[in-house]
């Protein structure tokens, strides 16, 4: 064989190796950023409810499902297909037992490289890994369910996840409220407001004092109370667009702003992690965030300086992006 052909060769048998290692990477790459921001998930907005023709155990998963694939940002389409393919992997029991090594809410296997078994029996684990490698196939949005869900979990019976699509479709929509609720620190009882990226913080900015964190999240995103409170004002504001502001023990106020929309009234006794409002983009705002602002005395304090005194590391993801 001439020296030609042997390096066709070489690069044609050499080609779908390199596929296999580069798609490999881009999972490993997108598994590592998401599982740290999914690494707990404490659900909320779902309290007392139970979904028809369903018990609690399968809510409280489901629920579970939905609320991680919000915390990673996923469209409702792969929110869909997550609890399509645990209707059918195990009617949306976390299970300890299945065929061969297989466990949990889609049957993941420790065999197959998802992760151990205590690992895999931790739904909200179970939910970031499916997500993950959802998100790595290609396209995976203009698949239909049931192909989306083979791409993720290999059935030997691809078109069985079809038949679960409605009902998917139907509790996807009741838990449309299932979110993340972030776990109060140590000290104090404070919680974060929401789950985002930091941007402009606290300190000089464009020659004025800017008074609080900018914390970036998509529209909609919810806010919680920082701490058990009282609010003292809920609605439009000059600069913020639509505000909360909420009177704590010791003198401390904390401020929610430029919000898309409020869940509270003036006079509401609220408790921490309570849902508020909604992350918006009104007033002076060049991006969908929440401007936090936290009041000792009347007088504006650092909002990361505050919280990691009380216990948490961080208030919200570093980035260099300014809001």
């Amino acid at each position: 064989m001439s020296k030609a052909l042997l390096l066709l060769a070489a690069v044609v048998i050499g080609f779908p190796l390199m596929v296999i290692a580069v798609a490999g990477a881009a999972i490993t790459s997108i598994f590592a950023a998401r599982q740290t921001s999914s690494s707990t998930c404490l659900v909320a907005g779902t309290d007392g409810m139970t979904l028809v023709g369903y018990g609690s155990e399968e809510t409280r998963n489901a629920a579970t499902i939905v609320a991680v694939g919000k915390q990673l940002h996923v469209p409702e389409q792969g929110q869909v297909v997550a609890i399509a393919t645990a209707l059918r992997e195990s009617w949306l029991r976390n299970l300890t037992w299945g065929d061969r090594d297989s466990l949990g809410l889609f049957q993941q296997r420790p065999s197959m490289g998802w992760g151990s078994s205590e690992e895999i029996l931790n739904p909200v684990y179970s939910s970031t890994q499916f997500y993950t490698h959802l998100l790595a196939v290609p396209e995976w949005e203009n698949l239909r369910v049931t192909e989306a869900a083979d791409a993720v979990q290999k059935s030997a019976f691809p078109e069985a996840y079809a038949e679960h699509e409605p009902a998917a479709r139907a509790i996807v929509a009741a838990l449309h409220g299932a979110h993340c609720q972030p776990a109060p620190a140590s000290g104090g009882g404070w919680v974060v407001p929401t789950t985002g990226t930091c941007t402009s913080g606290y300190g000089p900015r464009n020659g004025e004092m800017h008074k609080g964190q900018d914390i970036a999240a998509p529209i909609g995103t919810p806010i919680l109370a920082a701490h058990t409170g009282t609010v003292i004002d809920s609605g439009p504001a000059s600069g913020y667009g639509l505000w909360v502001r909420i009177e704590h023990p010791g003198g401390i106020t904390t401020v929610y702003g430029h919000n898309n929309l409020n869940h509270v009234r003036v006079g509401d006794r609220v408790q921490a992690g309570q849902v508020i409002a909604e992350v918006g983009n009104r007033g002076e705002s060049t991006g969908a965030h929440l401007h936090f602002q936290i009041e000792n005395n009347g007088q504006s304090v650092d909002p990361v300086a505050f919280y990691r005194g009380r216990g948490h590391p961080s208030l919200c993801d570093v980035a260099e992006k300014h809001n």
